[in-house]
């Protein structure tokens, strides 16, 4: 297994987190509004890239923050 920051491992799961939401949530909601048309497959990629745009630098600034906020109030048991 290799080793990596804390800083570097925030940020690769901010990524993950941020483009697997916004790939379901693309998808979903462009389903539900307009249906499976014939240019779903590019309406889904192109809000799928503006969706990660938006929510990387959120899940980069609310995930350290969240975990902080917790860890003040929680005591967490090793899995």
């Amino acid at each position: 297994m290799r080793k990596i920051s804390q800083k570097v491992y925030g940020i690769i799961f901010s990524l993950i987190i941020s483009f697997i939401m916004s790939l379901f949530m693309s998808f979903f909601m462009i389903l539900i509004n307009v249906g499976f048309i014939e240019s779903f497959f590019m309406a889904w990629m192109g809000n799928t890239a503006i969706g990660l745009v938006i929510g990387f630098p959120i899940a980069a600034i609310a995930v350290p923050l969240i975990r902080k906020t917790l860890l003040k109030y929680f005591i967490v048991k090793d899995l």
